[in-house]
This record gives C-alpha cells, sequence and structure tokens, in this order.
C-alpha cells in the first residue's frame, strides 16, 4: 500500500510528494518544459527541488506542479504551506464555486439596471426641462 506522508519536513518534500503522485520527474518536467529533453527537463527538475542546488522553481512553475498533483489527489505541497503559514484551508467545490459566482453575478446586474434606470430618469428631467 502505498500510504501519502502527513507531515513533510521541508517545502522540498512536499513539492517531491507532489511530483510524485503527479507521475514522476519526468512526467513532471515533460509538461513543465516540453521543448526539452526528457532526461534534461528530469534533471533539471530534481536539482530545482534539492535544496542544495541553486537553481530554484519559479513561482508559476510551482503553481503548475500543484495544479498537476491536485488532478492527482496529492495536496502536499498546499499542505505544508498552509501548515507553515498557519493557514487553514478550506476546500471549495467547484459546483458550489459556481453557485456563488452566479449570485454574485446577479447581484452586479441587478445594481447595473438600477443604475440604468436611473441614468435613464435623469435623461429624461433634462429632456422636459429643456422644452
Amino acid at each position: 500500500m502505498n500510504q501519502a506522508v502527513l507531515w513533510h519536513d521541508t517545502i522540498y518534500d512536499a513539492l517531491g510528494a507532489d511530483i510524485s503522485a503527479a507521475g514522476g520527474f519526468k512526467v513532471v518536467a515533460g509538461k513543465l518544459w516540453p521543448a526539452e529533453s526528457p532526461t534534461t527537463a528530469a534533471t533539471k527538475l530534481r536539482n530545482a527541488v534539492n535544496p542544495e542546488q541553486a537553481q530554484k522553481l519559479c513561482a508559476e512553475e510551482v503553481m503548475q506542479i500543484k495544479r498537476l498533483a491536485k488532478e492527482a489527489g496529492s495536496t502536499a505541497t498546499v499542505q505544508y504551506e498552509a501548515r507553515e503559514l498557519s493557514y487553514q484551508i478550506t476546500w471549495v467545490d467547484p459546483t458550489d464555486e459556481i453557485a456563488q459566482m452566479e449570485r454574485e453575478n446577479n447581484e452586479m446586474l441587478r445594481a447595473i439596471l438600477k443604475r440604468t434606470e436611473r441614468a435613464e430618469q435623469l435623461r429624461t428631467q433634462q429632456l422636459r426641462a429643456v422644452k
């Protein structure tokens, strides 16, 4: 049985766990840097998550790893960050997010309609005043 580690000591350990969950170094590196050879890209990724190496990942590359890991069911890096920064994670169901966005959109549309109606009232008043 392959059980996920619940506690990572470093961000590099957490990233490594997410990379493993997302298919391993060659798979993830190939998605990060498709123009490079798989071996070169995998070496580059291994070096980037090695705390003793100078070359590190940029923020967008880390986000891409987190996305790939999420698709594979791993949230090791996000969990590590939350623990280290004293955040509590609340996972959002996409269905709930859509419903919330629709409610907010409807509220904004109602506000726009009110403003449009008010502008029309002002135009009508101006036209009466001119005549």
